[in-house]
């Protein structure tokens, strides 16, 4: 059962990954970028969305793992929208800057979430032993 569910959780952030990449990569090639307080914006709401369902999930039973790897695909966008129209080089460091900070990313935002749920998941049950005695 493990191994289903951590299947379903990769097939999630692999989504996750292609509808972030694709969208920003679209508005990037559609030159409709707003402005740069209105981006900040947009990623500060987006990365707060991430770690509140990340939270959730771990609230209703994830784990550790499970949570780095749902933050891992939308991270992973980010870094490489943010790193490919910079990039010059045409050398493997061209994929292993974005690759190391979209992972440092996952384990910040997947720690985070992780660590919201895991809260609430252990206030749930302590209120659930003092109700119950």
């Amino acid at each position: 059962m493990e191994n289903a569910s951590r299947r379903s959780v990769v097939g999630l952030s692999a989504l996750a990954f292609a509808v972030c990449f694709g969208a920003l990569t679209a508005l990037r090639e559609l030159q409709a970028a707003p402005p740069t307080s209105v981006q900040s914006l947009v990623v500060d709401v987006a990365l707060l969305l991430l770690v509140a369902a990340i939270a959730y999930f771990v609230y209703r039973g994830g784990g550790a793992i499970e949570s780095w790897i749902l933050a891992l695909g939308p991270s992973l966008a980010f870094a490489f929208n943010l790193f490919i129209p910079v990039s010059a080089m045409e050398s493997i460091m061209w994929v292993l800057y974005p690759l190391g900070s979209g992972v440092l990313i996952s384990v910040l935002l997947g720690g985070m979430g992780f660590g919201v749920g895991y809260a609430g998941r252990t206030l749930r049950k302590a209120q659930g032993v003092v109700e119950s005695s």
